[in-house]
């Protein structure tokens, strides 16, 4: 007998944090293609469109005061938020409602890194709700008859409160693992927040829910009205943060950047709150 001796090359591989890094941001692509083409996602966005149509074509009579108009493209985001807090919810809940949790220990995501996918996933709802409200507010801008000038952080309002509440669902999934927590929350912020049991416009907690609403004969810029509306914008984007790197962390994500992340987020929230 002969023994014949074969040399085989090692297959090349790359680093695994490299493939891990791929591999979040490849299921951060198909969830979010899933959450935009979910039924409740794609009614939210189906009637903030022809809102905006319904209410724009007429508004102030053809003479917007722009300082109003950026107020105005907060309110309907925040139902585009709730539908995408119960699809992100249910995205993460998925593998345990179908029994097949057990079959990602095979993968090369670990459980905090497919975290990492869902928080990314909520991105592109938030890109598209920026989209609906630069073209609501840009065709009040381009009326004949608009005066006034507008405030970026009072229009990036309405995307943040996207993000935020996105973020919220992909946590509340990771904390619970039930599909019917999701459904529980948004009817409690239906209530708190767009059916008006919340805190009053008089009050300064007020100012903690994602929108908050300014009533007044005068049409004057958020400075003169008090608004901090900069602070305000800073308070959504850390809260946003800090909610999709606490579900990093939940789930075995404790690593030094995710931890600096966290404190750092939380450091915006609270200034941002505060101030």
């Amino acid at each position: 007998m002969s023994a014949v001796l074969v040399e085989e090359s090692a297959p090349v591989r790359a680093p695994l944090h490299d493939r891990g890094a791929r591999a979040v941001l490849a299921l951060a692509r198909f969830e979010a293609r899933r959450l935009l083409l979910s039924v409740p996602v794609v009614i939210a966005f189906v009637a903030y469109v022809a809102w905006i149509v319904w209410r724009t074509r007429d508004s102030w009579d053809g003479h917007p005061v722009l300082q109003d108009a950026d107020r105005a493209t907060q309110s309907m985001p925040m139902l585009v938020g709730l539908a995408v807090l119960l699809g992100a919810a249910r995205a993460v809940v998925r593998s345990e409602r179908h029994g097949t949790e057990h079959h990602f220990s095979v993968l090369v995501l670990r459980p905090w890194r497919r975290m990492a996918g869902h928080a990314l996933s909520v991105v592109p709802a938030a890109l598209l709700t920026a989209v609906c409200v630069a073209g609501q507010f840009g065709w009040e801008a381009l009326k004949a008859g608009a005066v006034g000038h507008a405030s970026p952080a009072e229009l990036a309002v309405g995307p943040l409160t996207v993000l935020a509440f996105g973020a919220l669902g992909v946590l509340l999934g990771r904390l619970t693992m039930a599909a019917f927590a999701a459904p529980l929350l948004v009817v409690v912020l239906l209530f708190v927040f767009v059916l008006g049991t919340g805190p009053s416009g008089a009050s300064g907690l007020s100012w903690l829910a994602p929108v908050v609403a300014t009533t007044g004969p005068d049409p004057l810029p958020s400075d003169l009205l008090g608004r901090p509306a900069a602070w305000h914008a800073l308070y959504l984007a850390g809260a946003a943060l800090s909610l999709a790197l606490l579900a990093v962390a939940v789930a075995g994500g404790r690593t030094a950047a995710v931890r600096a992340g966290l404190v750092l987020s939380l450091a915006a929230t609270v200034t941002g709150g505060i101030l």
